[in-house]
C-alpha cells in the first residue's frame, strides 16, 4: 500500500455515533434554559452541539482524551462540553455536561 492509499484510507473512515438517554436529555434540558432567555441563543447553542455530535462521524478519534479514557469536544461559545467514548468504530455520546456544574457526575455512564 504506497502512501497516498494510507492518507485515502484514514480520510474515509468513518464512526456510528450513538448518544446516550441521559445525554440527549441534557441537550433538551440546555436548550430549553437557552430558549426560556432567547431564542436566538438556543437556536446558536443547537446550531454549535449538534455540529459536535455530527461531526464525531469523521473525528472521532482526533478529539483529546482525558486521563480516563474518554474523548471530549469543548464548544466554543457555550460552558457544555461533549464527552464520548470511542470503541472500535462506534462513538458514542455519554454526556453534554456544562463545565461549571458537577464535574464527572457522568463517568459511571455506559
Amino acid at each position: 500500500m504506497d502512501r497516498s492509499s494510507r492518507a485515502l484510507e484514514r480520510d474515509v473512515t468513518r464512526f456510528i455515533v450513538e448518544v446516550l438517554p441521559e445525554a440527549e436529555r441534557e441537550f433538551r434540558e440546555a436548550f430549553l434554559w437557552y430558549f426560556e432567555r432567547s431564542p436566538l441563543a438556543a437556536d446558536a447553542f443547537r446550531a454549535e452541539a449538534l455540529r459536535a455530535i455530527d461531526g464525531l462521524a469523521e473525528r472521532a478519534h482526533m478529539r483529546p482524551v482525558d486521563g480516563d479514557g474518554f474523548h471530549f469536544h469543548v464548544l466554543d461559545k457555550f460552558p457544555y462540553t461533549v464527552w464520548y467514548d470511542v470503541s472500535g468504530q462506534v462513538a458514542t455520546v455519554i454526556a453534554m455536561a456544562h463545565q461549571h456544574r458537577r464535574p464527572h457526575y457522568w463517568k459511571t455512564r455506559g
